[in-house]
């Protein structure tokens, strides 16, 4: 049987580094045991869903690397969950309820007042079908909860270990609400027995849902699926990331300049015993990927420890790696000693081209009246350079003058890039000719 798991993000929002992180933990798990990945969109909230937040998810999702064999809506496959509905009805598996929510509200308070747990009492399942059609034809609209057998609901998750519910603790689920719409449950469950889902990954404020969603999976007959979850991601201050409250979003990552692997890098180490990893080899990151090795306390994003690990991704790319995007930015007039020049010397694939117009510019950057321009100018060995020539050219200036240190280097630095730090210039200046560098120290 072909393993399966599946990521269902509802499109009400941008996708966050904090569900960007369940998506690529299913995919690796499951890419790691030659399975499939499916795309799930939960979008049965009509008023909230936006198609615009769901194509960008899909973009985000692309973007990452991340690939599945089969897409699909909630919101088209009414026809599926009625046909569930009705076989749940008829086997008495679910049943209508009619109180109020403040009703419920108030038995809820009664109950703690007392001292008992919150559950739902079951009065709905004390009435008969002429009470059920008479309040129908009073113009009250029931709500539908799902009936939980008395039973020890357990399970071996994936990540969490042992996991057990008494469902006498629990209150009866609705499954769906007096306007008709579906809550998060029943089409979920269908979805996963329809696709024939193997494993099912999501965050740990899932934990009591998978109580319920077992018990669904028993009522329809299915097969029950493996189930992990995994600690929430949360900001430096120990929150939660949502879509709706400005937390990082996978696009703002995107535009602000990250490479895709170091996400995936990111996201597949926080939160685990193991180093962060700084892999290139999509293949490999999904081979080294163990989901035994994610911990059960909850891991903290940070944009500085991501930042840092951009600059070592960049670092670990040949010029066969970034080839095509020289040219997604339009600079197409480079070669490998560029990219020597200046990889160790970026935060953002994007800053190459402020160095590429650094080096190429006619701009004179520091007052060329300047004797030791002029004598360094008469010490320039002839073309071509490489990357020797530096040291012959310094060592040079160094006997004739005496100086040392910035004294020394900080000059020529600034007459040829005009700034006080960057690349090492024994990089820079294969990528020079003598006539340019002559134009940067003195009038020629």
């Amino acid at each position: 049987m072909t393993l399966k798991t599946r990521f269902a993000p509802s499109p009400t929002g941008l996708l966050h580094i904090g569900n960007a992180r369940s998506a690529v933990i299913n995919w690796a798990y499951i890419k790691n045991k030659g399975g499939e990945f499916i795309l799930r969109i939960d979008d049965t909230d009509l008023e909230r869903s936006k198609k615009e937040y769901e194509n960008k998810i899909k973009e985000n999702l692309l973007w990452l690397g991340l690939s599945w064999s089969k897409t699909f809506n909630q919101s088209q496959r009414k026809n599926i969950y009625d046909e569930k509905i009705f076989l749940l009805k008829k086997s008495k598996k679910i049943y209508p309820c009619f109180e109020s929510a403040e009703e419920l509200s108030l038995k809820r308070k009664t109950q703690l007042l007392s001292g008992k747990p919150p559950i739902y009492d079951r009065s709905s399942l004390k009435l008969t079908s002429d009470q059920i059609e008479n309040l129908i034809k009073k113009g009250k609209t029931p709500h539908w909860r799902f009936k939980l057998e008395e039973e020890i609901i357990e399970w071996q998750d994936l990540i969490k270990g042992k996991v057990s519910f008494d469902s006498k603790n629990l209150s009866d689920p609705v499954l769906i609400r007096e306007d008709g719409r579906l809550l998060y449950h029943l089409p979920s469950v269908v979805d996963d027995v329809e696709e024939n889902i193997t494993d099912i990954i999501r965050g740990e404020d899932h934990i009591t849902n998978t109580a319920f969603h077992i018990q669904l999976f028993k009522s329809l007959n299915a097969n029950i699926p493996r189930f992990g979850h995994h600690p929430f991601l949360t900001d430096e201050k120990g929150k939660s990331f949502g879509k709706r409250l400005g937390s990082l979003s996978i696009q703002k990552m995107y535009e602000e300049g990250f490479e895709n692997l170091t996400l995936l890098n990111y996201l597949l180490s926080i939160g685990t015993s193991k180093n962060l990893s700084k892999e290139k080899n999509v293949d490999m990151l999904v081979n080294n990927f163990d989901i035994n090795s994610l911990a059960s306390s909850s891991p903290k994003f940070s944009i500085n420890v991501l930042k840092l690990l951009n600059k070592d991704m960049l670092q670990s790319f040949d010029f066969s790696d970034v080839k095509q995007k020289f040219f997604d930015l339009n600079i197409k007039d480079v070669n490998e000693d560029f990219w020597i020049f200046v990889k160790n010397n970026i935060n953002i694939f994007s800053e190459s081209l402020d160095w590429f117009n650094t080096i190429n510019s006619t701009e004179i950057y520091i007052d060329r009246s300047n004797d030791y321009l002029n004598l360094a100018a008469e010490l320039l060995p002839e073309g071509p350079f490489d990357e020797t020539t530096w040291d012959i050219w310094i060592d040079l200036i160094k006997n004739k003058t005496g100086k040392k240190g910035k004294d020394l280097f900080m000059p020529i630095r600034l007459a040829l890039t005009g700034k006080e730090k960057g690349p090492e210039l024994k990089y820079l200046l294969p990528l020079l000719t003598k006539e340019h560098i002559l134009k940067k120290l003195v009038y020629i």
